[in-house]
């Protein structure tokens, strides 16, 4: 049955994923990113790399910005303040939501390192 463009639009296709960490006493929310997001967050790095600049400032951070919410998708995480407050997190616990909201997003070390020559 070929989907009509209501029912691609009304697809609930944002899923969350719970992740306990245990150091800090509960579980976050990691969603996924639209593709407007993603293609944000991708051509931040495409203008660095075109202005010479060799990496973006807490990528990992300003990644999972966009991605920890609640348990309803709303994001936890939403100014620069927040950002570098996040940034000055645990660096172990920080690349373990990095893995997960990486995997649930579909985007593979490959796709950071091909971001990385464009």
């Amino acid at each position: 049955m070929a989907l009509t463009k209501e029912q691609i639009l009304a697809a609930d296709d944002l899923g969350l994923l719970e992740v306990p960490v245990k150091s800090w006493g509960g579980s976050v929310y990691i969603r996924v990113m639209s593709v407007a997001e993603r293609d944000a967050y991708e051509n931040e790095w495409i203008r660095n790399r075109k202005a010479g600049i060799e990496s973006v400032d807490n990528f990992r951070t300003k990644f999972l910005q966009k991605v920890l919410c609640n348990e309803i998708g709303e994001l936890l995480f939403t100014t620069t303040a927040d950002v570098d407050a996040l940034g000055n997190k645990s660096a172990k616990v920080m690349s373990l939501l990095w893995q997960k909201a990486m995997e649930h997003n579909a985007l593979s070390e490959e796709d950071v390192q091909e971001l990385g020559k464009a």
